[in-house]
């Protein structure tokens, strides 16, 4: 299991692989592998999509991704 926490101003839903799974702020467990992370609409963050590879993580150290909010 890995372990993904999804930052962002505000809370919101977190899709990864295009599901929803979980939300912004908080521990996500996901499978290791190479998933997409957005935030769904509407579409105020930037990037508009993150691709990276999990592997490595743990509950106490998972990995960072950082959405950024931009006005619509």
């Amino acid at each position: 299991m890995e372990y993904v926490k999804v930052i962002f101003v505000r809370k919101r839903k977190v899709y990864v692989d295009g599901v929803q799974n979980g939300s912004t702020n908080i521990i996500i467990p996901i499978g290791p592998g190479t998933h997409s992370f957005d935030l769904g609409e509407p579409a105020d963050y930037d990037p508009s999509e993150v691709i990276q590879r999990i592997k490595g993580t743990n509950v106490l150290d998972p990995f960072i991704i950082d959405f950024d909010e931009v006005p619509l």
